[in-house]
């Protein structure tokens, strides 16, 4: 039945999307997606997740991608909600990267003057591509790991690259259960125990309130929709009610972009993407639990996991405003890793907030840590430092019989 109705709020769905360029009369669709039964909000949100979104005026005359963008859909760079960007590394030859996007700043901060926040490599309607991701490896065997480098027809000197691979999503919604004051009162027990020193991350909301980041490589969003729509943003262009401005992450200086046509869209409130989009794409990732979500009780190699100090920062559970547990393996603060893991840009590219320890399990092309650079769990593992300096070596020192048995326990979240 569940199906069923799936396949009818579908249909629907694509009856309501007529548009002008077809001399058709639009039908205001949100009254579908706030209406629809959950089951149909969730294969909603996967047409949404999937679909290939067009330039003006090539399609529709609603639609907007770019004028510089890096993918389509969600999907180009996250294979499926359980799987992220993927990296294949051949012995020999140039690496294949699907996934893989480089932020860009300069010794100041993240965010270049002239390129903008990422590195958009396609461009439409009279709006050239930035320039191009140049992939190779850097090592052999098991200590190889992948190169990214840009290549532009006029680079400025003071350009710096960051590579971001697209992590998993599965189980990652649930990040907006959890309470605010337990974020900000966990930094405070940490401060007190000076084990780890976890900061919390404040952002502005479009209203001009203050909220606790908790998502993104250094917690900038406060919610999984500013989080998607941040994405839609940088990597295809769309605006939204999050990220105003149809020129997505062009700057002030590329005038072929700002005059390059966008798709301001009166039925999604003057934006490129409506937030009814937005939240059908959230409830389609909020049905899609990590397998560590699922289970009842934690695996008996949790105690293993806390004995090294891992869950020092990759707190299991943390408290929901019900006072209910939402399994996560994060503390969702920032903590500093280390010059070796850090951005090349800003005086805190060490901050990281704590990654969310779900889906981890291998799958061909997987890698691990923000730019793919470790190839299993125990390379990941070994690469953390500055706070987490102290766990990594506990976990060196474990018997080799210990650590395969923490590797599998987090193979398994």
């Amino acid at each position: 039945m569940a199906g069923s109705v799936g396949r009818l709020w579908t249909i629907l769905w694509l009856s309501a999307a007529g548009t002008a360029a077809q001399g058709a009369e639009r039908v205001q669709p949100v009254a579908y997606a706030a209406e629809a039964p959950a089951a149909a909000r969730v294969a909603l949100g996967w047409n949404e997740f999937r679909r290939q979104w067009v330039p003006t005026p090539e399609i529709s005359q609603w639609d907007g991608l770019g004028p510089l963008f890096n993918a389509r859909a969600c999907l180009d760079c996250h294979m499926g909600p359980a799987l992220g960007g993927r990296v294949v590394m051949p012995d020999l030859g140039p690496v294949a990267a699907p996934g893989m996007v480089l932020r860009l700043g300069t010794e100041t901060g993240e965010g270049h003057p002239a390129l903008g926040r990422q590195l958009q490599t396609l461009g439409t309607g009279g709006a050239r591509g930035e320039g191009r991701l140049a992939l190779g490896r850097s090592g052999v065997g098991a200590e190889a790991r992948p190169q990214v480098s840009a290549v532009l027809a006029e680079p400025p000197a003071d350009l710096r690259l960051a590579p971001l691979l697209a992590p998993p999503l599965i189980g990652r919604a649930a990040i907006d259960r959890v309470d605010e004051g337990a974020i900000v009162a966990l930094a405070a027990q940490q401060a007190a125990e000076g084990r780890v020193a976890g900061r919390v991350q404040r952002v502005t909301l479009p209203d001009g309130t203050e909220a606790v980041g908790r998502y993104g490589v250094a917690a900038g969003r406060a919610s999984l929709a500013a989080q998607i729509a941040d994405a839609f943003a940088l990597d295809m262009g769309l605006s939204s009610v999050f990220a105003p401005g149809d020129a997505g992450d062009c700057t002030a200086t590329q005038t072929r972009c700002h005059a390059a046509p966008h798709g301001p869209d009166p039925w999604r409130a003057g934006h490129e993407v409506a937030s009814y989009e937005i939240e059908l794409i959230a409830a389609f990732l909020a049905d899609k639990p990590a397998p560590a979500q699922r289970r009842a009780a934690p695996a008996p190699e949790a105690a293993l996991f806390a004995e090294t100090g891992c869950a020092d920062c990759h707190v299991p559970q943390m408290p929901d405003s019900a006072g209910e547990m939402v399994t996560l393996y994060s503390d969702l603060l920032l903590h500093d890793m280390g010059q070796d893991l850090a951005r090349p840009f800003g005086v805190e590219g060490a901050l990281w907030r704590t990654s969310p320890l779900l889906a981890l399990g291998p799958y061909p092309g997987r890698r691990y840590l923000h730019d793919g650079r470790a190839g299993d769990i125990d390379g990941a593992i070994r690469a953390h430092g500055g706070e987490a300096a102290p766990a990594q070596a506990r976990y060196a020192a474990l018997p080799e019989g210990a650590r395969a048995r923490l590797i599998a326990f987090l193979e398994g979240l």
